[in-house]
């Protein structure tokens, strides 16, 4: 009756101005009536489809599964942990480049780099941490960031080639299990290079990461 109202007043007063003479009112208002009432439905609906959106939005933003950081001794899934800062890009003190050539006869990929996606996983970054040993300086530990952008759970085993002067000298290999969505923090550690590592100032250092057989 609410909304009934303001209409018939304002049918009454055109009707003393003579707008409406020999005119029926009831069709009209009955039209008024129910194009404001969907009016106002199509906005309830659309104004619930937006809160519903944003809702899901937050819901998978807070859900996103945590790092796992993978390490020599974690075994196959790591450790998950929300605190490990992000790694995009290379992050290194001094200059490595990518190798084309994979040095390992149990690799079952070609070389991968930054960006590239080999086994369902992408490379975001790679953090390197170099230490002193001979007369230069030598990559010591290696953190590879790798993302599952897909909708299947991954287990494979990811591998670091390290080169100097395009000639690999080492490779490791780091078994894991990623979630949809999710993010793997690779841990490859050479302590050894401090100690049997001859190195000059010269020394150039290249990388790549590949698949290996998962055991």
């Amino acid at each position: 009756m609410s909304d009934v109202d303001p209409l018939i007043k304002r049918e009454m007063q055109w009707m003393a101005l003579g707008v409406l003479e020999n005119r029926d009112l009831a069709p009209m208002i009955i039209a008024k009536v129910r194009r404001r009432k969907i009016r106002r439905a199509l906005v309830s609906v659309v104004a619930v489809l937006a809160i519903s959106g944003l809702s899901i939005g937050i819901f998978e933003f807070l859900n996103k599964p945590a790092a796992v950081v993978v390490v020599p001794d974690a075994g196959v899934t790591g450790n998950n942990s929300i605190t490990q800062p992000e790694i995009i890009g290379l992050q290194s003190d001094y200059p490595v480049t990518w190798e084309q050539s994979v040095g390992d006869l149990g690799a079952i990929s070609g070389a991968g780099g930054i960006g590239d996606t080999l086994g369902g996983l992408t490379a975001v970054g790679l953090k390197i941490s170099w230490e002193r040993c001979g007369q230069g300086q030598c990559p010591i530990t290696w953190v590879l960031s790798l993302e599952n952008r897909t909708q299947d759970l991954i287990s494979t085993a990811p591998s670091l080639g390290v080169f100097t002067g395009h000639t690999p000298i080492v490779s490791d290999s780091r078994p894991t299990t990623v979630l949809p969505g999710g993010m793997a923090l690779l841990v490859y550690s050479f302590p050894e290079f401090k100690d049997s590592l001859i190195t000059s100032s010269r020394e150039t250092w290249q990388w790549n990461w590949y698949l290996a057989q998962l055991r």
